[in-house]
């Protein structure tokens, strides 16, 4: 009579599984490297995903330790998949299977690559963002084979950070983003014109970014003069008559937008330097303004107070002094190029560069296009060349390391250049020298030697920046809770066997992120938790154990608000509300209701009758949960 009473209430309650919860049915994708993401199941060691395409066909059936997943290299653009999780037990019992979730992946949108693997012993593993503007608009990103895997038209990105932030610009406004093409922060409307070149975040949290400016000021005397006269300008070297472009710094406050600093190159500058051999004064007579400086990057060091910026126009560097905006030198040519008579390590003879950054032991790595270089060298073609140089008491420089373009890589805008885990350097370069487009992606080592190349198969093709990154989902984590079940009203439970919460956080996101977490005890009268808050550094495809321990020891149950974010991406933020209950349990109480009856054994037989595993309900420790169980839960009762 129990044996068939069991039978029969056997299938009237079961454990739903948890949702899922990335990709979302019928989601949209713009990436064929795609994020699987679910809820933890109460008793589960790991979790069996599954995908199939349209034709019902498996693509992917593996095992994950955590709640996050990202599977590469076996989704195509244009396609619809359905997937689906269920839990694994231990014995290697399994779960049901969750509902199915659809999900599309959109067209792809990048030019298509040439790939050169020369050497993929000594490549850095990773994929290559970009952004493109010629011949259109588009920022995405390839694997090492040059594939495809995202694509995005939300900015035109010109900086990648360290933690896999995206800034850029849209629609003249400075913004930050991330791969979920969602806008983290935006500049103020209609104040100021952001220019394309640079946008960052600094050590403080606000925003920093080149504006606009305008002056009036006085056309040289060279070989335009002529043609300047003829369009009506005195072009006499004196008169001021036609709108000088300079490029501000702008610092905003990260929470207002307001500006709370800026530096504006006139009040520091003089007219009297500009480009005299580079052709900037040709493109002045027909835009009817001059492209003075052209500035197109900046590094603030937070450690020295200054901030190094590049300006293209005057080959010329800058060290400028935080907050108050001396500038402490400049980098660049010698006096006779009339770019200024006050510049150091004229030795270098770099012109039109692109990319300064700031190296961690204090050397400069920036992309020297070179423009000028066969004047300055007396070389019969343009060369671009990787500098990397060393700074000596704000005086003179040394040169580290460099590496010489080949004249067919010759860049003549654009550029970056990228130091990379292994050492080697990332470069890209528009690719524009004897007159054949060559817009190219090329890895080399410390020994110069070519790693990798990558080629657009258009010639037209122009990009900004690349960087190499490892991954598109910088922000992806899971976290995983000791003891973690799910009551009669399907609300989260942390049931206590020791004096601590305990959980797991796994970084799957391939960056190397620091964390932070809070924990708010919402419980009416006594709690059984202070606030607690901390934060942890934790490396790429790796996971960490915390505790945090009970403050109150007298409290038995007790409701908490808990949140966990990667610091540099708090949009991805979990948060939680937890029922935690202290260790009281009562033997063979499956169901924590704080008694044994008839419900308990119903809640073992539908264990049983799933082929799932519990540990609570394992009452005998063998690893298993069988009749055996049911024999000693009904002894218990009885008793």
């Amino acid at each position: 009579m129990i044996k068939n009473l069991l039978l029969s209430l056997a299938f009237i309650t079961s454990i739903c599984f948890a949702d899922l919860l990335k990709p979302t049915d019928n989601a949209y994708l713009r990436a064929t490297h795609i994020l699987f993401e679910w809820e933890q199941e109460p008793d589960a060691i790991e979790y069996n995903i599954k995908v199939f395409n349209s034709n019902n066909e498996v693509v992917l059936d593996i095992l994950e330790e955590s709640t996050v997943y990202i599977g590469k290299d076996v989704f195509n653009w244009n396609s619809q998949y359905y997937w689906m999780v269920r839990p694994v037990f231990e014995s290697d019992s399994f779960g049901e299977w969750t509902d199915p979730y659809s999900f599309s992946i959109g067209e792809s949108r990048l030019i298509n690559l040439d790939v050169d693997n020369y050497n993929p012993s000594l490549l850095q593993d990773g994929v290559m963002v970009y952004s493109q503007f010629q011949p259109y608009f588009i920022i995405g990103a390839v694997d090492i084979y040059g594939n495809e895997i995202w694509n995005t038209d939300v900015a035109f990105m010109n900086h990648v950070s360290e933690f896999g932030e995206l800034y850029g610009i849209a629609e003249d406004r400075g913004v930050k983003f991330n791969f979920n093409h969602e806008y983290l922060w935006i500049s103020p409307e209609n104040t100021y014109q952001i220019d394309s070149h640079e946008v960052k975040q600094i050590p403080n949290g606000n925003f920093m970014a080149f504006a606009t400016i305008f002056e009036t000021g006085p056309i040289p005397i060279g070989d335009w003069t002529n043609y300047f006269q003829i369009l009506g300008y005195a072009a006499d070297g004196v008169t001021n008559e036609i709108p000088w472009l300079g490029l501000r710094i702008v610092e905003f406050d990260k929470d207002t937008g307001e500006e709370v600093w800026s530096w504006n190159p006139f009040d520091y500058f003089s007219m009297d330097d500009s480009d005299l051999y580079g052709g900037t004064w040709w493109d002045a007579a027909f835009t009817g303004f001059f492209d003075w400086m052209h500035s197109n990057a900046f590094h603030f060091d937070d450690q020295e107070g200054a901030i190094y910026v590049s300006h293209r126009h005057l080959s010329r560097i800058s060290k400028i002094a935080y907050p108050s905006g001396d500038v402490i030198w400049n980098m660049g040519l010698p006096a006779e190029y009339e770019t200024g008579d006050d510049n150091i390590c004229t030795d270098l003879l770099f012109s039109f560069q692109h990319h300064i950054q700031l190296m961690d032991n204090g050397d400069l790595l920036f992309f020297d296009n070179g423009n000028i270089s066969d004047l300055l060298f007396g070389e019969d073609d343009p060369i671009t060349r990787i500098r990397r140089i060393r700074v000596i008491d704000d005086s003179y420089c040394e040169t580290v390391w460099q590496y010489d373009l080949p004249p067919n890589l010759h860049g003549l805008g654009m550029g970056s250049v990228q130091l990379l885990e292994n050492n080697n350097y990332f470069i890209y370069t528009f690719g524009s020298g004897l007159g054949q487009g060559e817009c190219s992606l090329i890895e080399i080592n410390q020994n110069q030697d070519m790693v990798w190349k990558a080629t657009s198969q258009n010639p037209n093709t122009a990009w900004y920046r690349s960087y190499k990154i490892p991954s598109i989902y910088p922000d992806a984590f899971s976290v995983l809770f000791d003891g973690y079940t799910i009551d009669d009203a399907n609300n989260p439970v942390i049931q206590l066997s020791e004096d601590s919460i305990d959980f797991s956080i796994y970084n799957k996101g391939g960056y190397n992120q620091l964390y932070s977490y809070s924990l708010v005890d919402v419980s009416d009268g006594d709690a059984m938790f202070n606030y607690q808050e901390g934060t942890f550094d934790l490396e790429a495809e790796s996971s960490l154990s915390i505790s945090i321990p009970v403050d109150n020891l007298e409290i038995l149950e007790s409701d908490i608000y808990f949140r966990i974010w990667p610091t540099h991406h708090s949009y991805s933020m979990k948060e939680l509300n937890l029922l935690i209950k202290a260790d009281t349990s009562i033997l063979g109480d499956i169901n924590f209701d704080d008694q044994l009856n008839i419900l308990d054994i119903v809640s073992i037989v539908d264990i049983i009758l799933n082929d799932e595993f519990n540990s609570i309900a394992d009452l005998n420790s063998d690893g298993l949960n069988n009749i055996l169980d049911i024999v000693q839960l009904v002894s218990l009762i009885l008793e």
